[in-house]
């Protein structure tokens, strides 16, 4: 089978994160929200994926694809049109996986029609893959069934099942059931086993030999100009702990008006990833006057701990605001530090940007609710205890309370917003030794508005879950420079995918970045953070192997740098031969595993770029 095939699916980002995934739907494409088959993921470069209520095998709806590009199609043209969505791994590990559909043509005459499943695993890669190629149907046929069973060994990584046609005409899809089937199967795939962290010196600045790359016995080809231009542009990052800044200092001058820097991360269970934002978190504020350090993580429950800082010791801290993913001893120090600077003159701020919940100290905010409200009006203090109860306690994606009662909520969650609005002055007079406890409600209410309709989403898996919750995050971020720390300098901490500066089309989302770049791009710095080889973890913490890079792509061309841990600024590059690279279109990796098409210039100002990575400390 083509190994082409499989890469380029992966390389539209179809295939991501199965851990966790629901059971499939809408494997009769039956449901359509704004003409988009719900469930599935999809992508179709030069064709039309459309619902056809014309002739199908079942129900109302076939899916059709057909091809439109304006230019015949040939044997050798890569678009194609593929839906694709995760496989509950839990349930087929260990088994065979049975997929069953029917497909029908018309005037294919080059390339195929077919279904697809994939199973990943964390070693090696893909363990097994089919997208019926050698049997696909070709030319005019009538409705047909299909079949596709492949093992998923228990040490798989993930499983998707999918459709594509990478041809020309068109083609129907319908009816598909999937089943486990057969005896469980002996586990052929070793699990992962990291390295651990190598001992080194956290206390000074690296020399060129103690900070030489290791040599890549397997690394690909690389473009001659693009390995030249890094390997002579790439700036050494000498250090993941020390104290002494002077190998980050290069960033001054391009931090210049910029209120806002971004950290970013391709993946959160990263050691390396921890310790260099911790280190470049504390250069920011004591160099460069950056006070306020924003987490992907509850808006709400971060300022509450912020007001309690004195109170916690820094596990604490941690554990009252950021998300379990960054529970990590390399993290950990970064609370210290937060504390230790809040009996000086310019204290390090904690706070969050997430519409979502983050941590266990939402529990109380029923009653911190309550408390703001019953000077005013007991009742209604009361009935908002009671609804903010029962939502924290059915705040799962799908709940049956979330999908019957979205509306009602995010009607409630509105008007408690306007509310505290209203009566701002009579609760900060109430509760003087709370300042922020009016805002802070009132942008919790707001925020709970987004979070209700991103988990009801997540119910009938539209997709538009994730573009609520990064436009919810992108007003926090805003609340927090307009309103409670206006001009405060902000350090954003989040995963690349919600901080970058997404191209946006019908298929892809806006991302955070994308709404804090239109608003603010004057006056933001992004940092993307890349990994190139080792082991790092899924956020429920098992390890996983990075994926071997392949040539053009983003990591295998800053790999050619000389440092284990290097930075590129594109902010202020000019476009030559060498480094065109940026402003073309080309793969990386998110999460080390799952391969994405983007232009780096567009994305991001500037990658840090770890050459190895390893699993985190968790605590």
């Amino acid at each position: 089978m083509s190994r082409s095939l499989i890469c380029s699916i992966a390389a539209a980002g179809l295939l991501t994160g199965a851990v966790g995934a629901q059971q499939p739907t809408n494997l009769g494409f039956e449901a359509y929200v704004n003409g988009r088959a719900t469930g599935w993921s999809g992508a179709g470069n030069g064709y039309e994926i459309v619902a056809d209520s014309v002739a199908p095998f079942a129900g109302r709806y076939s899916l059709r694809t057909r091809w439109m590009g304006t230019t015949p199609r040939t044997a050798d043209t890569r678009a194609y049109a593929a839906e694709t969505q995760a496989y509950p791994l839990a349930l087929a590990a260990g088994r065979k996986l049975h997929l069953t559909g029917y497909i029908r043509t018309q005037g294919i005459q080059t390339g195929f029609a077919g279904f697809l499943m994939r199973v990943d695993s964390p070693n090696q890669g893909v363990l097994a893959f089919d997208n019926m190629q050698q049997r696909g149907p070709r030319g005019t046929t009538p409705w047909t069934r299909y079949d596709i069973e492949l093992p998923v060994d228990s040490g798989a990584a993930a499983v998707y099942i999918g459709l594509m046609h990478p041809g020309d005409g068109t083609a129907w899809f319908d009816s598909i059931t999937v089943e486990v089937v057969g005896p469980p199967m002996p586990r052929m795939v070793a699990a992962v086993r990291p390295e651990s962290r190598p001992t080194e010196d956290m206390t000074r600045l690296l020399t060129d030999p103690e900070l030489a790359l290791a040599r890549d016995s397997i690394a690909v080809p690389e473009d001659a100009a693009y390995s030249a231009w890094v390997k002579t542009n790439a700036k050494p990052i000498r250090s993941l702990g020390s104290t002494n800044f002077s190998d980050l200092r290069f960033l001054a001058p391009l931090l210049t008006n910029k209120r806002i820097v971004q950290l970013g991360e391709s993946g959160n269970g990263v050691a390396e990833f921890d310790l260099a934002k911790v280190r470049l978190i504390k250069y920011l504020h004591e160099e460069l006057g950056y006070d306020v350090m924003a987490f992907e993580s509850s808006i709400y429950e971060c300022e509450r701990a912020q007001k309690d800082i004195l109170k916690l010791s820094a596990l604490d801290l941690m554990r009252a605001c950021i998300s379990s993913v960054w529970h990590t001893s390399e993290t950990l120090p970064l609370f210290d530090y937060i504390k230790q600077t809040q009996r000086t003159k310019r204290p390090l701020i904690l706070a969050g940007f997430d519409e979502q919940t983050s941590s266990v100290s939402v529990d109380s905010r029923p009653t911190v609710f309550r408390s703001a409200i019953s000077s005013i009006d007991t009742a209604y203090a009361r009935r908002v205890y009671e609804t903010d109860t029962t939502f924290l306690r059915n705040r799962e994606p799908g709940n049956a309370y979330l999908t019957a009662n979205r509306d009602r909520l995010v009607a409630f969650y509105d008007s408690l917003a306007v509310f505290l609005r209203i009566h701002r002055r009579e609760i900060e007079a109430a509760h003087r030794d709370d300042p922020n406890l009016a805002v802070i409600t009132r942008q919790a209410a707001v925020s709970m508005t987004f979070f209700v309709r991103q988990l009801a989403a997540g119910a009938d898996t539209s997709g538009s879950g994730g573009d609520i919750r990064d436009l919810g995050m992108a007003n926090n971020l805003d609340f927090l420079l307009n309103d409670l720390y206006p001009g405060k300098k902000v350090i954003v901490w989040a995963h690349n995918a919600h901080i970058q500066h997404r191209e946006h089309t019908a298929r892809v989302p806006r991302s955070m970045g994308t709404w804090v770049a239109d608003r603010h791009r004057k006056e933001v710095y992004t940092i993307g953070l890349f990994m190139y080889r080792g082991s790092a973890a899924t956020n429920d913490r098992r390890p996983y192997s990075i994926l071997q890079s392949r040539s053009g792509s983003l990591e295998s061309i800053l790999h050619r740098a000389p440092w284990r841990y290097s930075f590129v600024d594109f902010s202020q590059a000019t476009k030559t031969r060498g480094s065109e690279w940026m402003w073309n279109r080309l793969t990386g990796l998110s999460w080390g595993r799952t391969v994405e098409l983007f232009v780096p210039r567009d994305e991001y100002d500037g990658v840090l770029f770890i050459d190895k990575v390893h699993v985190p400390t968790y605590r």
